[in-house]
């Protein structure tokens, strides 16, 4: 008896309010897939970083998650018309240079405060901006609004995080945590490192465990110390060595 009520109430809402009014979970679309052209494509499970969704990219240190992160930004100034960084103050230009960018696409925001990077972020997605790559705190109350603006446009929203907040990590749909696993050194000189790429949060298909990559800087003496944690200020050749699957995530 409950049901039947339960049916036709969700009938009446569709009837005075429009068919897509209420939708049940089962007959919503699948996320569409951006084609990034890494290997964080297959960690996604849907060939592609997710649109209309937040992706998260975290790690401690130099551990590579940075060099994807402009791979994505990079690749996106070529196949969306603005392609945009909110900067709290630690992203150069020239960073991205070595990736080939188009930069006529490339937008850089300065937000001296979350609360800025916050508005200004929920701003671009909603008016539809193609890629927005996150390079600084965003306040809590905006990540909903943030998400709810992406989800109407389909923007592609990426932040990178040594270390997210529960709210954060709340927020993303897809998340994938990077942990240097060695230097890789050749004569003497630093030519790269081995990071292990982790999916530890997938909401739009089934868990695709965790790869390894390896970055190749290009050929010059390099030392650990001359990077800062987490910045790589170099262009790589990024690598997948070995995936394995695992629904351990």
């Amino acid at each position: 008896m409950q049901e039947v009520a339960l049916e036709s109430a969700i009938s009446s809402i569709r009837i005075r309010f429009g068919s897509q009014a209420l939708t049940r979970a089962a007959e919503l679309p699948p996320p569409r897939p951006w084609r990034s052209a890494t290997p964080l494509d297959r960690l996604t499970g849907i060939g592609g970083i997710p649109q209309g969704r937040l992706s998260l990219l975290t790690g401690r240190g130099t551990c590579g998650k940075l060099t994807l992160a402009l791979a994505l930004l990079a690749r996106a100034t070529h196949e969306f018309a603005h392609a945009l960084v909110i900067d709290g103050g630690g992203f150069d230009p020239k960073m991205l240079l070595p990736f080939s960018p188009e930069l006529g696409a490339l937008t850089v925001v300065s937000a001296p405060a979350p609360e800025v990077a916050g508005e200004a972020a929920t701003t671009l997605a909603r008016a539809g901006a193609g890629f927005v790559l996150l390079m600084c705190e965003v306040p809590e109350h905006w990540l909903g609004p943030l998400e709810s603006g992406a989800s109407r446009s389909g923007t592609v929203i990426v932040d990178v995080a040594d270390a997210p907040d529960r709210a954060l990590a709340h927020a993303s749909s897809f998340s994938v945590a990077f942990s240097r696993i060695d230097w890789i050194w050749e004569r003497g000189q630093l030519v790269g490192l081995r990071t292990s790429a982790r999916c530890v949060k997938n909401r739009v298909a089934p868990p695709l465990g965790e790869t390894e990559l390896e970055v190749r800087y290009p050929l010059g003496l390099r030392r650990p110390g001359d990077y800062l944690p987490g910045v790589t200020h170099v262009s790589p050749q990024v690598e997948e060595l070995s995936p394995r699957e695992s629904a351990a995530v």
